[in-house]
């Protein structure tokens, strides 16, 4: 029994991160034979794997079938408002609550990032990045808040990779805005870390702020890159709550 939930427990992980990459696409069927032979499992893992990502939200029940959660473009601004509200909220508390084991997995997943970004390895550095933001979930030692806040990350990072996967990667040499927004990711985890390590949960807060806001920045820029000259891109910001946006498609490259 405890080796049956602990290969669920690692088969679940490696759907998830299969998820997050988009190896599995939005809306696509989960074949439990597929699945336990490619993992090398029983059927048994996978459907306990597949109970926990239901409940995750990171699939869904089509039936007797499981698909993995698609995902809604229209939702894009709704999602980045509930990450603003969230991010808020995680990073005071992590200032309030952290302890000297949060602040050595927190500047781990940092490093981590940094060293990816002067390698240019995109998928380790998104990675690396969601690492840094789940480290400082735990640290604020709310159950509650980091099971909404880690969802809502997941889906935004998913968000961003689907909406325009079609569209040719670039890095950091190739792409100098890419470069820029990696430097002040950088600079921003770094201020973040310190503000947590100092218990200061008003600089936290701020800080929350500017990152969301370099986010948001970022991802209209790649998300509406293809646009056509006289497309309008969204405003990505709020006035009382509310998003003033329309979200056009991505057009193919």
């Amino acid at each position: 029994m405890v080796e049956t939930r602990r290969d669920g427990e690692r088969v679940a992980k490696e759907i998830r991160t299969s998820i997050v990459r988009l190896q599995l696409r939005p809306g696509q069927n989960l074949d439990e034979a597929e699945l336990s032979e490619a993992l090398g499992v029983s059927r048994t893992p996978v459907r306990e794997a597949i109970i926990q990502l239901i409940a995750d939200g990171l699939v869904v029940r089509d039936g007797r079938k499981a698909r993995v959660a698609p995902l809604d473009l229209d939702e894009v601004p709704k999602l980045y408002d509930a990450l603003l509200m969230s991010s808020r909220m995680i990073q005071r508390l992590a200032a309030q609550n952290r302890t000297e084991d949060d602040l050595i997995s927190i500047a781990r997943a940092r490093d981590r990032f940094e060293e990816a970004t002067r390698h240019n390895s995109g998928v380790e550095r998104s990675e690396a990045n969601l690492e840094f933001h789940f480290a400082i979930s735990s640290a604020a030692r709310n159950k509650y808040f980091q099971s909404f806040y880690d969802q809502v990350l997941i889906d935004t990072i998913r968000m961003a990779r689907a909406s325009c996967s079609s569209q040719p990667l670039s890095n950091a040499r190739s792409d100098p805005s890419l470069a820029a927004h990696l430097e002040e990711t950088t600079l921003q985890h770094r201020l973040i870390y310190a503000a947590i390590e100092q218990a200061d949960a008003a600089t936290a807060d701020k800080l929350a702020v500017l990152h969301h806001k370099l986010t948001t920045d970022r991802l209209k820029k790649v998300l509406f890159s293809s646009m056509t000259d006289d497309a309008q891109a969204p405003n990505l910001t709020t006035v009382s709550g509310d998003w003033k946006t329309s979200w056009p498609a991505c057009r193919d490259s």
